[in-house]
């Protein structure tokens, strides 16, 4: 790929050769070391590829063999350049092309939530609009961690985010505290420190100073595995303190909270196959409809399609296009048997364990009930589990640099 980039940059002439003995031709290219490529032989007629400034090498093979090379295609930057070289608006197009790439991607352009169940991406994004954060915003104004802080504070039951910025994006994941939390990777010295209240299992510690052993009972925060490891002279003297990544297996014994309540009586939408749909385009949060037809239905839904314009999957425009489509329907009052109802909880149940399941965690005891009481269906009881609940927490300076005295002092 570089070398066809450097072959480009140069100049790339397509020469054509025939006559008698074009063999000859081409060995003395190759002994004078004038590099061609892409050489076809078609009917004793011969074509290959060669930088520009080495055609000037060609002529004393020319001379020397009777051939005149014939040149029948000129590619790459010095021949765009000469074709072009007094068209100003052309290269000023493109300079300001370039500009204003560059200032659009000072901008986040795209805000993306993952993750959660309860809350949805909506919710979420009017919260950070609420607390200055949304499309358009300069990227230096953004601050992943307050973000992170604000989040947790306001639902509790969030227990984990993670907010980072990709090109244009910004990507918020987030995991609420009745699933476990991704285990994220460190860059930096990290510890490994308890994710929720549990027991230690097992633990097998590769790097790093361990700090809990089997059957011990931990708090959420607790560190597990220190990243600071003791340097010792031969006299058994700690010399100085490294941090680290810590490392290690560790499976605790933990349990999760299960609750699910829904009523036996529901309404089910019944659809008319009515539809309206209508097409707009966006700049940022103003909306420009192309069509948008009037809605006279009494009950419907709205379903909003929508596309934001990127040149990579990091690199967001501030420019979306998408359709609202409106489908009618009617209600109709229904009511759920409890062998309905019972089931219905159960697939929701299992739904829960496949996810728990798909995290690492291993169930060991499932001590849900499913109960109808007063016209409801109710799911509770606590799933106990065997789970890696640690999460890393960055080693900060203070507690392994060791302040130098003063012998005065």
């Amino acid at each position: 790929m570089l070398i066809k980039l450097l072959n480009w940059l140069c100049g790339v002439l397509t020469v054509r050769i025939s006559g008698v003995a074009p063999e000859r031709f081409i060995n003395l290219c190759c002994n004078r070391k004038l590099f061609i490529w892409n050489l076809q032989n078609i009917d004793r007629v011969y074509q290959f590829n060669i930088r520009a400034k080495k055609f000037k090498q060609l002529k004393p093979i020319a001379k020397k063999t009777g051939i005149v090379p014939e040149i029948v295609e000129k590619s790459g930057f010095p021949f765009i350049w000469h074709k072009y070289r007094k068209r100003y608006g052309f290269f000023a197009g493109i300079l300001i092309c370039v500009l204003l790439v560059y200032i659009l991607s000072l901008y986040i352009w795209d805000i993306n939530i993952l993750g959660g169940s309860k809350y949805t991406p909506e919710t979420l994004l009017e919260f950070l609009r609420d607390n200055d954060v949304y499309a358009g915003i300069r990227k230096k104004h953004i601050n992943c961690q307050e973000i992170e802080e604000s989040i947790r504070l306001a639902y509790k039951d969030i227990g984990w985010v993670s907010a980072e910025i990709k090109g244009t994006r910004l990507i918020i994941k987030i995991t609420e505290t009745n699933m476990p939390a991704p285990v994220k990777k460190a860059d930096r010295p990290s510890h490994m420190v308890a994710s929720k209240n549990a027991v230690v299992k097992s633990i097998i510690t590769r790097s790093g100073t361990p700090l809990v052993k089997k059957g011990d009972v931990v708090k959420k925060g607790d560190i597990l595995v220190s990243g600071i490891v003791a340097i010792k002279s031969d006299f058994d003297e700690i010399i100085r303190f490294q941090p680290l990544v810590a490392d290690a297996d560790i499976i605790c014994s933990s349990y999760y909270d299960y609750e699910d309540v829904f009523s036996l009586e529901y309404l089910e939408a019944i659809y008319t196959g009515r539809v309206k749909k209508g097409y707009y385009v966006a700049l940022t949060d103003k909306k420009l409809f192309l069509y948008n037809p009037s809605n006279s239905y009494d009950k419907y839904d709205i379903i909003v399609s929508e596309k934001v314009l990127h040149i990579t999957d990091s690199f967001y425009l501030p420019i979306r296009y998408g359709t609202i489509t409106s489908r009618e329907y009617y209600e109709v009052k229904k009511r759920y048997s409890e062998d309905e109802a019972i089931a219905l909880a159960q697939g929701k149940l299992q739904r829960y364990l496949d996810k728990l399941a798909a995290n690492n965690v291993l169930i060991t005891q499932n001590n849900v009930t499913i109960t109808i009481e007063n016209g409801y269906c109710i799911a509770k009881g606590r799933i106990l589990v065997e789970e890696p609940a640690w999460e890393y927490k960055e080693v900060s300076d203070d507690e392994w640099r060791i302040e130098g005295t003063d012998e005065h002092n």
